[in-house]
């Protein structure tokens, strides 16, 4: 079992932390209000608390991931993780509380679909429920409540991703004068670029309708962080 844990420790470190954030969003700069010590919370966001517990499974997630990849943690290292993985919940936080203002829900049958497909929780190409509780209980130090609750979160932010890329529409005026732009002016071969072109200046107009709408919400945020050594406004 430790082996197939060893084998499985970095598709876990990705199941648990999505990725989903990186590389689309500004980040959350300069918006954080430093509080006293309370005791088992980490940080507040607009008034939610989230426990130390999370925080810390989080951060001891990351460590372990970089330790199997024979990365050497410094100290300076794991300042700087600490500072990220604070950014991922309250990212994580913020878009579950935007999904819920969107009436986004996750039912458990979602769930679960989604946890029996995973290789590190199966068998033989079937999922194993030993193997689950094992995985959860010796590498991700969760509870399955506390596992499930984290991947609602995410599909929900997947569901609200998706809500505000398909919101985004690219007329025909604008995708012909973007081509024209790009191209000096020169119409000549727009039919047969049409496709790629397309999808790219799509692309490209849903990063920035994504950005935006971050900005917006980075705005309106209200974030306390009880941590002694993360940054403060």
């Amino acid at each position: 079992m430790m082996n197939f844990l060893r084998k499985n420790m970095r598709v876990i470190f990705y199941i648990t932390l999505g990725g989903f954030f990186a590389g689309i969003f500004v980040g959350f700069g300069g918006y954080f209000f430093g509080g006293g010590a309370t005791q088992g919370i980490a940080v507040e966001v607009n008034g939610h608390k989230i426990p130390m517990r999370r925080y810390n499974q989080l951060l001891s997630r990351t460590l372990d991931n970089l330790r199997s990849q024979k990365v050497e943690v410094t100290d300076e290292m794991t300042k700087q993780k600490k500072h990220e993985v604070m950014q991922d919940i309250i990212q994580e936080e913020v878009f579950w509380q935007e999904a819920k203002k969107y009436g986004i829900t996750v039912t458990d049958s979602e769930i679960s679909m989604e946890i029996q497909h995973y290789p590190a929780f199966q068998k033989d190409g079937k999922f194993d429920q030993r193997a689950y509780f094992q995985v959860l209980n010796q590498v991700l130090h969760s509870t399955p409540q506390e596992f499930e609750e984290s991947r609602r979160r995410q599909i929900a932010y997947l569901k609200l991703r998706d809500l505000v890329a398909s919101s985004v529409i690219l007329s025909e005026p604008e995708l012909r004068y973007a081509y024209m732009k790009a191209n000096k002016n020169n119409m000549k071969n727009f039919d047969k670029d049409r496709e790629t072109f397309v999808n790219k200046t799509r692309q490209e107009k849903v990063m920035m309708v994504f950005n935006e709408w971050f900005k917006q919400l980075n705005q309106g945020l209200k974030v306390k962080i009880y941590l002694k050594d993360e940054p403060t406004a």
